[in-house]
């Protein structure tokens, strides 16, 4: 068998294996519009105190109409006419819709809120709300999307108006479909191909952020990484134009035994100068499992060269991870390199050498970093070690053990133990989650992943990037997720 045909067909297997429960799936309708409204702002005519507001945009698949594990926005005990409207800061031109009603009748629930028993999209025109014109259908259908195409519009707002039936009313979910205006700018800041599992480096006055990429088909659910790319910012922001993407640096040709999967890496500089990338493999010989490999170069870009000639961390090493990923590489000020990585529950450390490719010490189990799933990043500030991490468990992380939020953890030493200190970043819209941490100029950023681009899922990914910030105390604040129309 060819070996890209080996390596697409090991990551068929593991991916099936590893992949979480929820997908986003585009109509060829849809395929050369965006969702827009994931970059508006959401009001109501009224919310019902223990609903949110937030649910209407906030990108989550609903499994169903009484949809009792996450966010809803609801009226109850309101009826009569209501509304949910969606404002963006510049105009955006939008000519299609899919909602997704509440209804908490479905399957023997109480019936407070039920399907409308009309609806309508509006449009602020001049200062004035105006039925769109051209209207296909307003469904009314329960556990599915009622989409609508009408004219297009070039608006800064529009409203679905509710009215009310057998009960109040609510919605789980809204997109608009359409395109935003050239002025608006943001998260994603790749939009033209599917990034992830963000890394990043600074290296004088220049940050690098390295990054997979996907390249699934348009409802394929499994992961397809075949390559890794870099880019790079002298004035690094959540902007696209910011960055300069230099292509691809690293592939999976580089290591001969590899055979699928290029999954998350970090880039290192060692105590040679020379710049070590760090990656998640999957070996040609092991049955579709993961290791963790090393290439090497004299320039942050490249080229890059296999530094071993096999894996550093796999099944074999004593003590590894049930999946060995998600290398996360850390050289303290004393000189000594530690790295950390796993997932499956299973978080795994050891020192490095100062060649950066061999074990300078025994596998051990990190303590104290509370419900952690995968995803380590390591970093230091004024003396105090953290290690973001993606986490899968927790009322306060997730609204379904399908997604992952970033929990974090502090210590005095690089070897922990750790103590857990809270969420730094929530649920995102794709199931799986990854941190990155950098400090430019003074300013600290959270770098992650999102299903945010159009076309997007979750096998169809996309970087983004947000500020971060600490209180007084050291503890971090929870980062505020931002986005551009794209």
């Amino acid at each position: 068998m060819h070996r890209t045909a080996i390596r697409r067909t090991f990551a068929a297997a593991l991916a099936a294996a590893l992949a979480w429960s929820l997908f986003q799936i585009a109509t060829p309708a849809q395929a050369q519009a965006v969702n827009v409204a994931r970059s508006a702002t959401p009001s109501a005519s009224y919310t019902s105190s223990w609903e949110s507001l937030a649910a209407i945009n906030d990108g989550i698949e609903p499994p169903g109409s009484n949809d009792t594990q996450n966010p809803r926005w609801g009226t109850w005990p309101q009826t009569g006419s209501q509304w949910v409207q969606l404002t963006w800061t510049s105009p955006v031109t939008v000519s299609s819709s899919d909602l997704y009603f509440f209804d908490d009748s479905v399957n023997g629930g109480p019936g407070g809120v039920r399907l409308p028993s009309s609806w309508r999209i509006e449009y602020l025109n001049n200062g004035a709300w105006t039925p769109v014109g051209g209207a296909s259908a307003y469904g009314l259908n329960a556990n599915q999307y009622n989409h609508t195409n009408f004219n297009a519009v070039t608006t800064t707002a529009v409203r679905a108006v509710l009215q009310s039936g057998a009960g109040s009313v609510g919605v789980l979910e809204w997109k608009v479909w359409g395109q935003g205006s050239a002025a608006q700018t943001g998260n994603p800041i790749v939009t033209n191909i599917y990034t992830a599992d963000p890394a990043t480096l600074v290296v004088g006055d220049t940050a690098y952020l390295f990054t997979g990429r996907d390249e699934a088909a348009a409802g394929q659910q499994s992961f397809v990484m075949d390559e890794w790319h870099a880019f790079s910012s002298t004035a690094p922001t959540n902007s696209a134009s910011a960055w300069t993407a230099h292509g691809a640096r690293l592939s999976l040709d580089v290591f001969d035994w590899a055979g699928a999967n290029a999954w998350a890496s970090e880039v290192e500089q060692g105590p040679d100068g020379r710049y070590y990338w760090f990656v998640s493999v999957d070996g040609n010989t092991d049955n579709g499992w993961m290791n963790i490999g090393v290439a090497v170069a004299d320039d942050p870009l490249g080229p890059y060269e296999d530094a071993i000639g096999a894996p550093l961390i796999s099944d074999s090493t004593p003590n590894s991870s049930a999946l060995n990923i998600d290398p996360t590489v850390f050289r303290a000020s004393d000189g000594q390199i530690y790295l950390y990585w796993g997932s499956y529950w299973q978080p795994r450390m050891a020192k490095l050498n100062q060649n950066m490719t061999s074990l300078a010490s025994a596998v051990t189990t990190p303590q104290g970093l509370t419900d952690f799933w995968e995803a380590p990043w390591m970093f230091e500030r004024n003396g105090t070690y953290y290690m973001a991490y993606a986490s899968n468990a927790g009322s306060d992380c997730v609204t379904s053990s399908s997604y992952a939020c970033i929990r974090y953890a502090t210590a005095t030493n690089p070897a922990g133990p750790w103590t857990h200190r809270g969420v730094v970043l929530g649920q995102v819209t794709s199931t799986t989650n990854h941190p990155a941490i950098m400090q430019f100029n003074g300013q600290w950023w959270m770098v992650y992943h999102t299903a945010d681009a159009p076309g997007g899922g979750n096998f169809r990914r996309s970087v983004a990037m947000d500020q971060l910030s600490f209180n007084a105390d050291g503890t971090i604040q929870k980062v505020v997720q931002t986005r551009g129309a794209a």
